[in-house]
């Protein structure tokens, strides 16, 4: 009898080491999912951030008008109309880069931004991560309404 006893005992301890390793298997599938989270989060800015640089410069070298502001305008509230099409999370801004000018030939940059606030685990106050992304485009040489000659290439 004393065998059998010994062999149940020994069969009943088999599963106690897999219960001390489950808070930490919780625990590191817990950290992993917010660190995947946070990297969609920053991967959705930087997408935001594209598509609102490429519409701001699409719109101003499309712009209808021969006016710049009213095409500096326009691209702005493009490239912002553009970025709040995605998750809207954190701040966001659409600006020329340098001196635009609608010319023709004339390339014109923007740059859009983007902040993504990070995760505050723990009480943890940290800056938030900064997405941003520039697009560049060329004023048609050939555009109806502007004036000047198109001196592309020379």
């Amino acid at each position: 009898m004393r065998r059998v006893a010994a062999r149940r005992i020994r069969r009943d301890a088999s599963g106690v080491v897999g219960a001390e390793v489950l808070p930490f298997v919780i625990l590191v599938f817990v950290g992993g999912t917010l660190v995947f989270a946070q990297a969609w989060a920053a991967l959705d800015a930087k997408i935001a951030a594209v598509a609102g640089a490429r519409e701001a410069a699409r719109t101003f070298v499309e712009h209808r008008g021969p006016r710049f502001g009213d095409a500096a305008d326009a691209s702005v509230v493009a490239g912002m109309q553009a970025m709040s099409g995605y998750r809207p999370s954190g701040s966001a801004s659409v600006q020329p880069v340098g001196a635009v000018r609608l010319r023709r030939c004339e390339r014109v940059t923007f740059e859009a931004t983007r902040e993504v606030p990070r995760l505050a685990l723990l009480g943890g106050r940290w800056s938030p991560v900064t997405a941003s992304a520039r697009a560049s485009e060329f004023v048609d040489p050939f555009r109806h309404g502007l004036s000047g000659r198109a001196l592309c290439g020379q």
